[in-house]
């Protein structure tokens, strides 16, 4: 028998160890696969010989796993595009640690390094999984990938600390007038449009800065203005890759912009636009926290995700190779073969937003409602009631 290999790859989510747990527990009733390793961290630790050996968990450890958020568990990298040398050295190590199966764990960059290893190291079998809090990871249609695993997980996340930053506005606005929180997202607008679903009805002085509907520092400006003639207060999402002024970027391995390790941020940037017009505002940026929440991840994400790795290696089962395991939009899994993707990064959906007017569409709302099921355990005494 043949061993496996298993690593991640970019950013974490809090339901990317259902996948592994998944792949450990089917791997071994399999009878097809041997020992169960993990590169640690990722593909990098592998290719320096760090490997930690998943073979003899136990029930509770598995299940244990599959419960905890984030990839302290066998580590995460991003790493340099492979180059002929870097293939041939990893060729080496699945020869030299008998690896006959390869499970790679991430986003597009994921995608595309595993295809690069599938097309140079052809005798094993590969599969890629999905994993991205960002749901920039798909098709456009989201019919083959309905939303990325883990990102029902982070909706319920932004929506109590929605509820948290109302509370503090409400009981600060006579000083710090409005309140600007940033979220992940890259480029996309699929996190901070989700912060709708604390306030579906519209009752609450909330702007959402979505990438997709990029305005003008004044436009904003204008925006922020007109809601606190309104409301006397302001709570502004902002996406990370929303532009309010140019500012200089950190780059990883592949070139592409790191938010969270570059001179500012777009949160900042608009602090700085309110406070030079003399608008009191305070920011709130919990970078981390929303991918990596113990709190607030969906049972039903953890099943999904749990699921997708089951499913890779029913598929092996079956002798198939060189496929994204995906979830579509019937609720069904749905295997691609690699070979067939081209560019999985998408955008929000035109009718998921409302253009010009700093908010998502019910559309989008009724989106996110399929997906999962998000709630506020939460009660508090606010304005002298209950919130």
């Amino acid at each position: 028998m043949k061993n496996l290999l298993v690593t991640m790859s970019g950013g974490t989510t809090s339901v990317i160890n259902a996948t592994l747990a998944g792949i450990i527990k089917s791997a071994r009733e399999s009878k097809m696969i041997d020992k169960i390793y993990a590169g640690f961290p990722g593909i990098v630790g592998f290719m320096n010989d760090q490997i930690i050996d998943l073979s003899d968990l136990t029930e509770k450890e598995i299940n244990i796993l599959k419960n905890s958020p984030g990839s302290a568990s066998i580590g995460t990298t991003r790493t340099k595009i492979f180059d002929v040398n870097d293939l041939n050295n990893l060729k080496e190590k699945f020869e030299k640690y008998k690896i006959g199966f390869f499970i790679n764990i991430g986003g597009n960059g994921t995608i595309k390094q595993t295809k690069l290893i599938a097309s140079h190291i052809d005798e094993i079998f590969v599969a890629s999984a999905p994993k991205t809090v960002d749901n920039d990871l798909g098709d456009q249609k989201f019919e083959d990938l309905w939303f990325t695993p883990g990102f029902p997980s982070c909706v319920n996340y932004w929506k109590n600390k929605m509820f948290m930053l109302d509370n503090e506005n409400i009981g600060a606005f006579t000083n710090d007038k409005v309140l600007i929180t940033q979220t992940f997202g890259r480029e996309t607008g699929f996190i901070v449009g989700s912060l709708r679903m604390y306030d579906i009805d519209r009752n609450k002085p909330i702007i959402l800065l979505l990438p997709e509907d990029q305005r003008s520092p004044s436009e904003v400006l204008d925006k922020i203005e007109n809601t606190l003639k309104k409301h006397g207060r302001a709570i502004v999402g902002i996406c990370e890759g929303y532009q309010i002024k140019k500012y200089n970027y950190t780059l990883d391995y592949t070139g592409q912009i790191m938010y969270g390790s570059s001179e500012t941020s777009s949160m900042q940037q608009l602090i700085n636009l309110c406070n030079k017009n003399k608008i009191q505002a305070r920011g709130y940026n919990p970078t981390v926290d929303q991918r990596q929440n113990f709190n607030f991840t969906l049972d039903k994400d953890i099943k999904i995700g749990y699921n997708i790795g089951v499913q890779i290696i029913n598929n092996f089962r079956e002798k198939k190779s060189h496929f994204f395991q995906s979830y579509n939009h019937k609720k069904q899994m749905k295997t691609i073969p690699l070979n067939t993707i081209k560019n999985y990064s998408r955008k929000m959906k035109n009718q998921w937003i409302d253009f010009g007017n700093f908010d998502v569409s019910q559309d989008y709302v009724d989106y996110l409602n399929a997906i999962g099921k998000y709630s506020i355990k939460q009660k508090v005494f606010s304005a002298g009631k209950i919130l």
